[in-house]
């Protein structure tokens, strides 16, 4: 009977370390696992902000007239900040406002270091139809220690959309 009593006295020390490390294994991953999450969520976030920056500017170009869209074969990499200042800062209806976010009272772009680059190329020099022109949008910032590049590319025709 004094040997059933001992047994449930409490637990031994390998048993409480054995459960420590366990715990901290399962501490560790998970917090690997958030921090992770957190990185893809802010990258997505980004990656979401340089897409309208390329929408932004292709509607821009889609709103002229075929005659009127420039050929830009020599895309020269603009600053987000210069296009914001372009356009007046103090303005409230600056169409590059989502490109920045208030911190603490000061502007702050979302995207680090952040230009882009346009290049419209008439369809002939690129082999294509000559009633054809293509936009490129090259969209890149500094995310951590490099640099990410996204291009996006659309045509313009001179019947316009989908009458080809």
């Amino acid at each position: 009977m004094n040997w059933r009593f001992r047994k449930r006295d409490g637990f031994s020390l390998i048993e409480v370390l054995l459960v420590a490390l366990i715990l901290g294994a399962v501490s560790v991953s998970l917090i690997s696992v958030f921090t992770y999450g957190f990185n893809v969520l802010s990258r997505t976030a980004q990656t979401n902000v340089a897409t309208q920056v390329a929408q932004f500017e292709i509607e821009r170009f889609r709103n002229m007239g075929f005659d009127q869209i420039p050929i830009l074969s020599a895309g020269v990499p603009v600053t987000f900040q210069t296009l914001f200042d372009s356009r007046g800062p103090s303005d409230p209806e600056n169409p590059y406002a989502f490109l920045f976010k208030t911190v603490d009272g000061a502007r702050v772009p979302i995207l680090q270091n952040g230009r882009e680059t346009i290049v419209i190329q008439d369809g002939a020099a690129v082999n294509m139809d000559p009633t054809v022109k293509k936009m490129t949008v090259t969209i890149a910032w500094d995310y951590r220690d490099r640099t990410i590049t996204k291009d996006y590319v659309t045509l313009f025709y001179v019947e316009g959309i989908n009458r080809r």
